[in-house]
């Protein structure tokens, strides 16, 4: 295909696509699209309601000549428009939604199980331990995976994480000590806390700003995530009697069929061409590798655009070269500013620290109201798994409602998160007065659709609200406070067996309402094309 090209004539253009990574199939699409415009259109584009899109020139915390570039790449991404590369980008990146959850799932399905196993050795339950060493993988990678984004890129962190939880799951299903699961769900939390966020960098970054609300939208698969787990945990036997190893199989094949599962979802992802974002390769200086990207993107979609790398050489020629260099911590304060980064940081936290909190006070302050605990060795596996299955699908829809809720014109982010958190703290409230098992579900049903909205839109507004630059250093900031509460979250409920009158379940209600009016001090991201 290369001899083809070169024989029909010189050209650099067309040199440069018979060089790219997969042009070979792309050529053809290339030679039958009309010929692109030279300069950027002058059509206004606007989201799904209509609003303007704007790509600004200048983007605090970053330097005269990425904004300008990243300015130029918005509206070639826009003018282009949403084609079948993005969409079938959208797929593939929100697996990391449902992988997420699928594993944190995974590790409530086998719990009781491993952990009646480890009876056989030890005189006390250990179950929480693993959930603590999960945690303690959460926490690690969530702030390492997006900080070695910045360097590393975006899809080496991709596959690896992908990697990791699917030889986890392998590992883990054959581990003969309970110790060695523990460190086995230290690994698997560690790939889980880099592989969402990660991907909603991805995603991020190749999207035309009139989609960005996609982000949001992926959540949906957090809840599906969760339901599929479930299903398939239903094989997993319990037991109130400590068992050995021989008798005791059943959740181990549960994790064989995750790891299975996931390295499978691995293995797919090869049947679609993934790149490097456009946008990382235009904050790493690689201006032509970037233009070639776009490029293949168009023919991949069989669209055109007027992107060429001489473009960006005329942004290097007129910006002043001592206006380039800037902190990282700096631009990162910039961004957002000193108060909204810490508003991000604070609603990370009690993002990582009450659902914990409020999901086990909650059920010790009914209990003593007369509501049964519902654990799994209380009621049957049947039971059980059904009230799994009916949260599952209740957090579906959430990340669906809020994606079109934060491109509307009088919610946007801001006023979506704020109006969302206040629900949630107002539901955990009112969960109290719940007095009976099925009470109590109809309230963790409506608080799992609240806890997935408000992951799409923390998400959506975080990806968005950092520059490319230092968008990883960003995610890694908040998710290690996300992960160190959470953390804290898991220890307080392990080793605190005391009600404390419900104090636990009002604090984190009071936490939330507080936060929904912490959502205004944030800067509005809705509208404007992300850097």
């Amino acid at each position: 295909m290369a001899d083809q090209i070169q024989s029909s004539g010189p050209g650099p253009a067309r040199n440069i696509e018979a060089q790219s990574a997969f042009a070979s199939t792309l050529v053809a699409d290339v030679e039958k699209a009309p010929h692109a415009k030279e300069e950027p259109s002058e059509k206004q584009h606007t989201n799904v309601y209509g609003s303007v899109i704007e790509t600004p020139t200048a983007v605090a915390g970053t330097d005269a000549v990425y904004a300008a570039k990243a300015a130029l790449l918005n509206q070639a991404l826009l003018d282009m428009g949403m084609g079948r590369y993005q969409w079938l980008l959208f797929l593939i990146t929100s697996v990391g939604w449902f992988l997420d959850s699928f594993w944190l799932m995974s590790f409530t399905v086998i719990a009781p199980s491993s952990a009646n196993e480890a009876q056989f050795f030890y005189t006390d339950n250990k179950e929480m331990y693993l959930f603590i060493s999960l945690y303690v993988g959460l926490a690690t990678g969530a702030t390492a995976w997006p900080w070695m984004s910045d360097f590393l890129g975006r899809k080496w962190i991709f596959t690896s994480t992908l990697v990791l939880m699917g030889m986890g799951g392998l590992v883990g299903a054959g581990m003969p000590a309970f110790t060695g699961l523990c460190v086995v769900g230290f690994v698997v939390g560690f790939a889980v806390a880099g592989n969402q966020v990660v991907d909603a960098m991805i995603l991020l970054e190749s999207l035309p700003a009139s989609h960005q609300f996609l982000v949001s939208m992926q959540g949906a698969l957090w809840g599906l995530g969760q339901l599929v787990a479930s299903a398939v945990g239903c094989s997993s036997p319990t037991s109130t009697t400590s068992c050995h190893y021989v008798s005791n199989k059943g959740w181990r094949y549960v994790w064989w069929t995750f790891g299975c599962m996931t390295l499978f979802l691995y293995l797919c992802r090869f049947a679609f061409p993934l790149r490097e974002t456009p946008k990382y390769l235009l904050s790493r200086r690689r201006d032509a590798e970037a233009t070639q990207l776009v490029k293949d993107m168009a023919a991949y979609s069989k669209r055109q655009t007027w992107l060429n790398e001489s473009s960006f050489a005329r942004i290097d020629s007129t910006v002043d070269a001592s206006a380039r260099r800037h902190s990282r911590t700096k631009s990162l304060l910039a961004s957002a500013g000193a108060i909204g980064l810490l508003v991000l940081c604070l609603l990370w936290s009690a993002t990582g620290l009450t659902f914990i909190l409020h999901k086990t006070y909650v059920a010790k302050y009914l209990a003593t109201k007369g509501v049964d605990v519902v654990t799994a060795t209380t009621v049957t596996t049947g039971y059980l798994y059904a009230r799994y299955l009916y949260i599952s699908l209740c957090a579906i829809p959430g990340p669906i409602v809020v994606g079109f809720l934060v491109e509307a014109k009088g919610l946007g982010r801001k006023r979506t998160g704020a109006m969302v958190a206040v629900l949630t703290g107002l539901f955990m409230f009112l969960a109290t007065v719940a007095r009976s098992r099925d009470a109590l579900l109809a309230f963790e049903c409506v608080l799992a659709f609240l806890q997935a909205s408000t992951m799409a839109v923390l998400v959506n507004y975080t990806v968005e609200v950092f520059a490319t630059p230092f968008r990883g250093l960003g995610l890694g900031v908040v998710g290690l406070c996300w992960g160190v509460f959470g953390l804290l979250g898991q220890v307080v409920a392990t080793f605190d067996a005391s009600v404390a009158g419900g104090a636990a379940v009002w604090f984190c209600g009071a936490l939330w309402v507080v936060l929904g009016g912490a959502w205004w001090l944030v800067p509005e991201t809705r509208g404007r094309a992300a850097a």
